[in-house]
Order: C-alpha cells, then sequence, then structure tokens
C-alpha cells in the first residue's frame, strides 16, 4: 500500500502544476479509486499535497519544506496563492518581519481589491508564529482616507492630541502609535496622508520618537512596525519619506494570477458560504466558468462581492420556495459576470483541466472542512438575516406567489445601499459634528423610535445633529427664530409634537439651555420627514392612460415603462385598427368612469394620433373631471409621465414636464433662457439653520460669482413648490439641496449628507459646469489627430484626466479654460506618439521645488495617458501644464 501511495505522490510531483481529482488519477495510475482518494487524504495529513474544495476535489502536488520554514509559513498559507503567484510576495514580508532588530517598516503596492490589507494582517501573524513579536502586540488599522479632508484630526488620530491643542480637544487623547507600541500600525491608503503627516512620520521612523498634536518640547517613544498600503504609484510620496521605507511590495491585480488561483476563490468562498448557512450550494457548471473568466474592476474584492449578492439571490430562492438546497444558475449572476462567459475560447488550456466539459454541476457541503483560507467576507450574516426578516414577514402578512427577481432587486439592492451608507455616514458625522450632539441626536432619534413605533434612517438623522448645532448656537446668542405655522403643526401632529416636547427637555437637560416653543415645533417637524413621506404614496395620484393604435402598442410601451420604474401604475388601452372609433370612445369612457374615485386629482391621456387626440375634451365634460391630453407621445415622455404620477406630482405639474420633454425631443434649441442665472436652492424647516451651513458649505466649493445660492424655508410642500415655480421664472434652477426630499421636473436633489459626504459634492461641481462637446470636437480634429485610433476616445480621456487633476489639485478653473487646457493634452499627446521633442520649460529647477506637491499630483494623474497610449510626458511638459492650471485657478 505504501508503495502505491508513494506512486500517487510521485505522479503528483511529476506534474506540479496541474491539479487532479481521485477519478483522474486513479485512471491515469490504473488504481482502484476508493483508495486513490484514501491515499490523497492522507498526503494531505501529512502535508504533501494541497486539496482544493469543491466537487470534485482537487489535489496538486505541495512543495516539500522543512518543518521550521512550514510552521512560518502558516500564516500565508490562508491566502489564495501563496506559493504561486504570491511566492516571491510572501518570500519580501518574512525578511521585512524578520529582518533585525526590529524588521522593515514596509508599504504595499496594489490595485483596489488585490488584498493588500489580508496581507497586511498576514504579515502580523506571520511575525508571532516566528516570535520576532511577542504574543500580545498589538496590530492597529487605519485607513487615512477616513479623514483626508480633515488634517488636523488626521495628525491627531495617528499621533494623539494634546489638551486644548485646538477647540473641542478637551482631554487627551492617546494616538495610534501608542496602541501600536510593541507591534504593527497598518496605514491603508498612505498616499492620502498630506506631506506635513509624511514628514512626522518619517521623523518618527528615524528616531522613534513623535509629539502629539499640540504638544511643546517633550517627545514620547514608541517602538512600532509601520506597513502601509496605496492603490497609487510610489511616486504621490514624498521621495523622502520614500527612503525610509525600505521595504516595498506589489501585489498582482487578479488578471496576472492563475487560473487556478481563481477557481480557488470561487470554490474557497462558496464553500464557506456553504458551511455558515449549513446548507448545500450547487453551482452551474457556466457559474464557476463566468466567475474564473470574467474581469472585475475591483480584483478580489470585485469576486467577493459579487458573490456575496449571487449567494443572497440563491438563499432567497430556496427560502421562499422551500427548497432542499443553494442553487446558483447562469441567471442569477450579475451582467458583467456573465460576460466571462464570452472569454470561455480564450481561456487557457488548464482550464479544462479544472472544469471538466463533462461536469455540468458542483457541489459545496455544508459539512466539509472548512478551507484555511482567509477571505476578507468574515462572518458577516447580515444579508442573509436581511432576507429572513424580509420573507418572514411577507408571509405573516398572507402575501402569495412572491415574485423573486423583483424581491432581489427592491429589497436587497435597497440592503446594500443603505449598508454602505451606514459605514460611510459614521465617519462623516465624526469630522463635522461634536460627539456631545452626535450623541444627543442618537439619544433623541432612539427614544423617538420606541415613542412613535418608528425608524428613522441616517439622512434624517445627520441633518437633525446639523439644525440642533445651530439650534443651540442662536439660542445662546439669544437670537430668536418664529414659527410660522406652529399651531398647524401642533393639530396636524399632535402625536409627534407632545414626544418632540418630550426630546427638548432631554436637550435642554444635557446642554443647560431652554427651548422656545417655536424651536420644539421645528423638532416636530424632524419627526414627520420619514411620515410625510409615507404619506404621499398614500395620496391621490393623477391617472396615466396609454393609448394608441394597434394590437399591443400602448401595452409594450407602458410594459417597458413599467418594468424600468418596477411599478405597476399606468394603464394602457390598444386600439385595433379593426375597431371603430366609436367603440373604442366607449370602452374609455367606461374605464375611466370606474375609476374615477381613484383618479380625484384628474388624468393624462398619451395619444399617438388621428380620433384619440380629440377624446381628452370629450370625456372632461361628459365625467366632469380635469383630463389633458398629450399627442405623439413616446417612450420618454410615458415614463416622465408615470414617474411623476407614481410620486403624486399634479396633473399640471406632470403636463408641462412632458411637454418640456416633447419640445426637446422636437428642438434642439430649447434650453434655458441665456440670460437666467444658474442658481442652487439651499432649504430646511428654519430657513436657515442647516440651510445656513449648507450655504457656506458650497460657497467654499463653488463659484458663487457665476453660480447664485438661495436659502428658502421648507414648511409645507405645496408652498415651497409655488416658490420654486417663481424662482424659475427668474433664474435656471440647478440643484436644490436639503433635508427633505424634494423632486422638481428634472432638477437634482442633494441631501445634506450628500453635500458634506464629499463624493456627491462633485458630482454636484460638475453638474454646474459646462459641458465639454466631446462628439462635435472629436469630429472637427478627425484630419488633425491622426496618431491615434480614436479621436473621441482620447478626448474623453483626456477630459477624465483634466477632471481629476482639478480635484486632486483642489483648483477651479473656467469652463473656457478647461476646453483650452484638454485641447492642449490633446495636441501634446499627438505629437509625443508622432515625434521626439524637447520644449524647454524656463527655470524649471525652481519652479519644480516650488510646486513639488503640484508637480507630483499632475505626474501621477497623467499616468493613465502614458499607459494607454505608450508615451512618457518628459517633465518640461508636466511642469507647463501644472503652470498652466496654477496660473488659471480662479481665487474667491
Amino acid at each position: 500500500m505504501s508503495n502505491r501511495k508513494d506512486l500517487v505522490l510521485k505522479y503528483l510531483q511529476q506534474n506540479p502544476d496541474d491539479s487532479f481529482s481521485a477519478r483522474e488519477l486513479a485512471e491515469a495510475l490504473e488504481l482502484d479509486r476508493t483508495n486513490v482518494s484514501r491515499y490523497l487524504n492522507e498526503l494531505y495529513a501529512d502535508h504533501k499535497v494541497h486539496k482544493i474544495v469543491g466537487r470534485p476535489v482537487l489535489f496538486q502536488f505541495k512543495s516539500p519544506r522543512s518543518k521550521k520554514e512550514d510552521g512560518e509559513s502558516k500564516a500565508f498559507s490562508k491566502m489564495i496563492g501563496y506559493n504561486l503567484s504570491l511566492k516571491i510576495m510572501v518570500q519580501q514580508a518574512k525578511a521585512a518581519i524578520l529582518y533585525p532588530p526590529r524588521g522593515l517598516h514596509t508599504i504595499i503596492f496594489g490595485q483596489t481589491g488585490t488584498g493588500k490589507s489580508v496581507f497586511a494582517r498576514s504579515m502580523y501573524e506571520f511575525a508571532l508564529e516566528a516570535k520576532a513579536m511577542p504574543q500580545d502586540a498589538p496590530f492597529i488599522s487605519f485607513n487615512c482616507a477616513d479623514y483626508a479632508q480633515n488634517p488636523q484630526l488626521l495628525f491627531g488620530h495617528i499621533f494623539g492630541v494634546k489638551k486644548g491643542s485646538y477647540t473641542g480637544a478637551t482631554e487627551d487623547t492617546p494616538g495610534l502609535l501608542k496602541k501600536a507600541d510593541g507591534g504593527i500600525l497598518f496605514l491603508d491608503e498612505i498616499h492620502r496622508l498630506p506631506p506635513e503627516g509624511q514628514e512626522m512620520l518619517f521623523t518618527f521612523i528615524d528616531k522613534g520618537v513623535y509629539q502629539p498634536l499640540g504638544e511643546s518640547g517633550k517627545e514620547y517613544e514608541a517602538s512600532v512596525q509601520i506597513i502601509g498600503a496605496t492603490t497609487e504609484s510610489s511616486d504621490v510620496l514624498l521621495s523622502t519619506f520614500k527612503r525610509r521605507i525600505p521595504m516595498s511590495i506589489t501585489l498582482p491585480p487578479l488578471s496576472e494570477r492563475t487560473i487556478d488561483e481563481r477557481y480557488q476563490l470561487v470554490a474557497a468562498f462558496l464553500q464557506q458560504e456553504a458551511r455558515r448557512l449549513n446548507q448545500e450550494i450547487v453551482a452551474e457548471r457556466d457559474v464557476i466558468l463566468a466567475f474564473m473568466l470574467y474581469h472585475p474592476e475591483a480584483n478580489i474584492g470585485q469576486v467577493e462581492r459579487d458573490l456575496k449578492l449571487v449567494c443572497a439571490k440563491a438563499f432567497l430562492h430556496y427560502r421562499t420556495n422551500d427548497e432542499d438546497h443553494l442553487n446558483i444558475t447562469q441567471k442569477d449572476l450579475p451582467l458583467q459576470v456573465q460576460k466571462g462567459l464570452l472569454l470561455k475560447k480564450e481561456a487557457p488550456d488548464r482550464l479544462n483541466r479544472i472544469i471538466k466539459p463533462q461536469q455540468n454541476r458542483f457541489v459545496f457541503e455544508s459539512n466539509h472542512q472548512d478551507s484555511d483560507y482567509f477571505l476578507g467576507s468574515g462572518e458577516d450574516m447580515s444579508v442573509y438575516n436581511a432576507i429572513e426578516e424580509r420573507v418572514d414577514e411577507l408571509l405573516r402578512s398572507g402575501a402569495q406567489n412572491i415574485d423573486l427577481e423583483k424581491f432581489v432587486q427592491n429589497g436587497m439592492g435597497h440592503y446594500f445601499n443603505d449598508y454602505i451608507e451606514q459605514l460611510a455616514s459614521r465617519e462623516v458625522q465624526k469630522e463635522l459634528i461634536s460627539t456631545d450632539i452626535l450623541e444627543a441626536t442618537e439619544m433623541v432619534y432612539d427614544i423617538a423610535e420606541k415613542r412613535l413605533n418608528r425608524t428613522f434612517n441616517n439622512s434624517t438623522r445627520f441633518a437633525f445633529s446639523l439644525h440642533l448645532q445651530s439650534t443651540l448656537d442662536r439660542i445662546r446668542e439669544n437670537r430668536p427664530i418664529i414659527h410660522p405655522n406652529l399651531n398647524g403643526v401642533r393639530k396636524q401632529y399632535s402625536k409627534e409634537f407632545q414626544v418632540a416636547i418630550e426630546l427638548s427637555s432631554l436637550i435642554e437637560e444635557k446642554f443647560v439651555i431652554e427651548i422656545p416653543l417655536d424651536e420644539i415645533g421645528f423638532i416636530t417637524m424632524f419627526l414627520t420627514i420619514d411620515l410625510k413621506e409615507k404619506s404621499e404614496e398614500l395620496q391621490e395620484k393623477v391617472g396615466v392612460f396609454v393609448m394608441m393604435h394597434g394590437k399591443s402598442t400602448a401595452s409594450s410601451m407602458l410594459e417597458t415603462v413599467q418594468e424600468l420604474l418596477d411599478t405597476k401604475f399606468g394603464i394602457a388601452l390598444d386600439m385595433p385598427l379593426t375597431m371603430k372609433v366609436k367603440e373604442m370612445y366607449e370602452w374609455v369612457r367606461i374605464t375611466i368612469r370606474d375609476r374615477m374615485k381613484d383618479y380625484a386629482q384628474g388624468i393624462l391621456l398619451l395619444t399617438d394620433m388621428g380620433s384619440l387626440n380629440s377624446f381628452g375634451d370629450i370625456l372632461a365634460e361628459e365625467l366632469d373631471m380635469p383630463i389633458k391630453t398629450l399627442s405623439m407621445t413616446s417612450t420618454p415622455i410615458v415614463l416622465e409621465a408615470v414617474r411623476m404620477a407614481s410620486l403624486g406630482r399634479s396633473l399640471e405639474d406632470i403636463y408641462q414636464s412632458c411637454q418640456r420633454g416633447m419640445s426637446n425631443s422636437i428642438q434642439q434649441n430649447f434650453t434655458v433662457k441665456k440670460d437666467k442665472k444658474p442658481v442652487i436652492v439651499v432649504t430646511c424647516f428654519t430657513g436657515e439653520g442647516v440651510a445656513k451651513k449648507l450655504e457656506e458649505k458650497l460657497e467654499t466649493e463653488i463659484d458663487t460669482t457665476m453660480t447664485k445660492i438661495i436659502p428658502l424655508q421648507f414648511l409645507q410642500r405645496e408652498q415651497f413648490r409655488q416658490r420654486i415655480d417663481q424662482l424659475m421664472e427668474k433664474y435656471d434652477l440647478k440643484a436644490i439641496v436639503g433635508t427633505v426630499g424634494f423632486d422638481y421636473s428634472s432638477v437634482p436633489y442633494y441631501s445634506a449628507f450628500d453635500i458634506f459626504e464629499g463624493n456627491k459634492l462633485t458630482d454636484l461641481k460638475r453638474h454646474l459646469e459646462l459641458d465639454f462637446p466631446v462628439e462635435e470636437m472629436a469630429h472637427s480634429l478627425e484630419g488633425t489627430i491622426k496618431s491615434v485610433d480614436s479621436v473621441q476616445e482620447l478626448l474623453e480621456l483626456v477630459r477624465d484626466v483634466v477632471d481629476k487633476l482639478l480635484v486632486n489639485m483642489q483648483f477651479q478653473i473656467d469652463a473656457g479654460v478647461k476646453v483650452g487646457v484638454i485641447l492642449h493634452l490633446v495636441f501634446l499627446v499627438d505629437s509625443l506618439r508622432t515625434e521626439a521633442f524637447l520644449r524647454p520649460f524656463p527655470n524649471k529647477e525652481m519652479f519644480v521645488k516650488q510646486n513639488r506637491i503640484l508637480m507630483d499630483v499632475t505626474k501621477t494623474t497623467c499616468i493613465v495617458l502614458e499607459r494607454r497610449y505608450e508615451i512618457q510626458f518628459p517633465e518640461d511638459e508636466i511642469a507647463y501644464l501644472a503652470y498652466m492650471l496654477l496660473e488659471n485657478k480662479t481665487h474667491e
């Protein structure tokens, strides 16, 4: 028997790059399959072969190592590919940890989702196993991006804060360096550390001492190994800082990992989910293939998120249909994953050894021994718990025939968005709002939820915390405020008003102030935000009837719109060409008459042509109800009408909006009048408070000489709509920003949280800019730019680079200047591809020295153009570009 086991091991050793199932080995060696399976499991127990989970289980030869080395590698063996594509990186990491006397500071480079955090954690575990650090050594992880917009807070977190160093610093606060003393401090996205922070950190690296923020004259010692991680190149870091990080490790993107590793990743995750759910998971062959072959933008992290979503869908099917296992099919996959199947012909030959052509199903059993691989998904079961709760809720309500796909789209999409919002909001609130106000907000809303049996989302809480901050300032400064409809609020929302009185007493006690009755009225309104949103869903709505000639023209158009909006709203009436006009009219009349109670706010008829256009006036008179008609209707118009009607908008509002949409499609020159100045409306219940803070924030971000900011009070929705109508006569309304969601025609709405969070603020700023006419410009340059395949692609890429440059530099430039910069870069790329030339920049050395950060940012941001078009920008040209932006930035 020993000879046969050795024969199996020898066969694997002779094919070290391949993995085999027990059946394949039995056939190749002409041995009994059961015995071969036993030999393989024994070899696995002896650490001589690798086992790849799934059905069938695959085995691969494991390179022999000494016991000591094997023990040292245990931490890294949890990473998929540690002995394949990550082998060199693991060796570098070991050297960094074991280097005497305290290891080497390290920076890990790699794209988003390549596993930098996991790798850093593995380095720490290796340090413990190799006894390079004591077993109680700390591992402190910190993401520099969380506080990148507030350097003072960022430095305070890392180095600590001395009491009184800035407003709000009421006590000494230890920094991460102190907490990490004797262990490892992992700084993720270290490129977000400002130059001053890098200088402070390399002082610590050099001398082992640091000073908390606000400390003078006293230094503190700590023994900390720094591990940094970044998605950027080393060019974004100060050269003086880079020199102090002797070990750099670059993790490969998923596209450079082996096909075996792709399989191990997918199989290990599905095996993990099967064990955690205690249910068997069966995946179709094409599911495994798609995940192995598609190109995820965010590498391993993206694969895990996509797998998580697919498992959630499978769990939903399993839970609602009472199936005996989770089944994953191709239709469950997101579109970008399914596109992986288009690459089967380009797949390497190794694919057929892992995924046999005859194998149609892969089974992952719940009782299978769990893999040793560490996956970033952790033990988070919340997505499955959310499904359980929602299904139970539907079943208790007696719901029948649940539409699974619709359930997934409505429920899980909202779940993931809410989860992301919660994660983001915690960090944003820490930066903008003091701890005592945050605590008060949480206390107020936790009590309100119990008293009112209602939940309040994070955006509402965030808006209230801003409001509370301004309320406290107003009361302390003795600035009174009058609620214009206090009695109306007390009557309409009596329950909420009583709760607001209780909450105001708690706020008074906490902040030692006295809250006037008018302020309690505004607190009441914050308790009714979500309530008003729900009540609007129940209000009477305008009916939308789509009427067209043909057997299914109207039905098809409305069905398309309903699918896009995920609604059942709207009625389609098809008029076959054989039907007489009188018969059609009678059918329409009876259909509307039977639904008159549902459409007390009126009806909008959307027709195509001919006699159907005349029905509206006759029906309005005969049925005595408001009816308006729009002819020559298209799908976008039906889409807009159904969307607005389902939101509870008035008949006139819907009619006017659809008319504008039709005018836009017919007349391309139908635009806002040139003499109308762009305006942003900021709003809250008081008209100051939150609105004032929003105005102050926007004033620092946008050019107020070009775009006017107008604060408005929001008390009643209809009155506010009328105020907006009046403003639209005079101004070009670009956006509405506030605490209460408000949908007005095509004007975008941004919540207070959106503006302070950052990403949406960037969207708003871009929305205010003049659009760069890419297509027209590309057409005009076709004969001039000859070195690239697509001029339009070049223009789009250059435009994105310029946008990123402006964001990274925190510059604003006029729209005309921006167009000039874009064209400059386009011609520069073309010149560099066709000829080698050097245009000296005057006094370059002095300019580079004085604008070191600006040069680094410019050079780094332009790398994408260099890679795409296989060119290299001379330093002189980088200097010209930086100078161009610097000299043309607008001054407030």
